[in-house]
Order: structure tokens, then sequence, then C-alpha cells
């Protein structure tokens, strides 16, 4: 019984020195008054810190200034310009000709690559010229991850314009680019997408 007592008095200690280090802290309150407002100085600790660009490794296979073949892909990031060419491009949804793909893996690496589904206002069943839609998507994968690197949302703008499209070659040059989010959801932009994919 006499050890009980004693146990009974260091939980009852424990418990106390608890409920102390709990209601003590440190706080900082703030008192300003009888002063114009505007001139209340503001607190510049709550600035909002934009996180870094996300960042490619470089690769020398690819060369903005380089002459763009077909069923190749290009596009900026901040510093970075990544390029691939297309393991496969062309129409989908039916035979109207309005919604088209590409998708491929990227020069320097087989694990990463590009898909871009584009959905147009008029079909592509003649010559057409300066065709532009934000009806959009666009994702750079990895296989090796579970989430895609970047990926467009339809609530921001990415954008794809048809330069052109030649009927008789079924060719479809253009450009593409916009806002678009890493797997944990800060903002990158796209600048400087090109693309020149056979359609058929």
């Amino acid at each position: 019984m006499k050890h009980l007592k004693r146990y009974y008095f260091f939980f009852f200690l424990f418990t106390f020195t608890i409920l102390l280090l709990q209601n003590t802290g440190c706080s900082k309150e703030y008192s300003f008054e009888g002063a114009n407002r505007d001139t209340i100085p503001t607190d510049t600790l709550d600035t909002v810190v934009s996180p870094p660009p996300i960042t490619f490794p470089q690769c020398t296979l690819c060369n903005a200034s380089g002459e763009f073949s077909t069923g190749h892909w290009s596009f900026k990031t901040g510093n970075s310009y990544l390029c691939g060419s297309f393991t496969n491009s062309g129409f989908f949804g039916g035979n109207s000709k309005t919604a088209f793909t590409f998708f491929g893996p990227s020069a320097c690496s087989v694990d990463t690559g590009l898909v871009v589904s584009v959905y147009l206002p008029l079909p592509l069943d003649q010559d057409r010229y300066n065709l532009n839609t934000s009806k959009a998507s666009f994702f750079y994968y990895d296989h090796n991850a579970p989430k895609d690197i970047l990926i467009s949302r339809s609530t921001s703008v990415f954008s794809v314009t048809v330069q052109n499209f030649i009927y008789a070659t079924g060719i479809a040059t253009g450009t593409f680019g916009g806002t678009v989010f890493t797997a944990n959801g800060d903002t990158v932009y796209i600048t400087d997408g090109r693309f020149k994919a056979p359609l058929y």
C-alpha cells in the first residue's frame, strides 16, 4: 500500500507538470491604438515565398535552335529545354478529325515523356492555318514515379495552336504552352512548345 502511494504521488506530479507546460508558452501580443489606419506598419514576415522553378538535367540532344523534323516535340520550362520524339500520333474520337494526340519519350530518358491531347474547333479535313484552342491536356510523365512530373488542369490555361495542317501530307505543325502543375501542386509555365505530328 505504501508503494502505491508513492506511484500516485509520481502520477500526480507528472500530470501537474504536463498541465503547466501545456498552458505556458511565448505568445506575442500586438496593441497599436490611436493612429491613422493609413500609417499602420505592415508585418513583413507574412510575405508569400514562391517555390523555386522545377529544373531538369541538361540534355545535349535537345537544341532549341536546331532543325525541327517530323515526329518530334520540344518545350521549355524555366531554364530547362526538353525534347523528344513520338511513339505515336494521330486522330481519335471517330472520323470527325477534330481531336488528335501525340506522345513519346524524352530524348535523354526513355522513362520520361510527353502526352498532349488536342480538341479543335474545326476539323482537319482540309488545309488549315492558325487554329487555336485551349481545350488541350498536357502530361509530362515518369514511368518510375507514382504521379506525373507535370500536368495541366482544366482550371488553368494551356493552349495549342496548329500553325498549319497540310491535308495532302497529313502533317500538323504547331506550338503549345501555358500553366501546368508539379506533383506537389506548384505552378510551372511551359513556353516555346513545338510539335510536328503526322496525323492519320
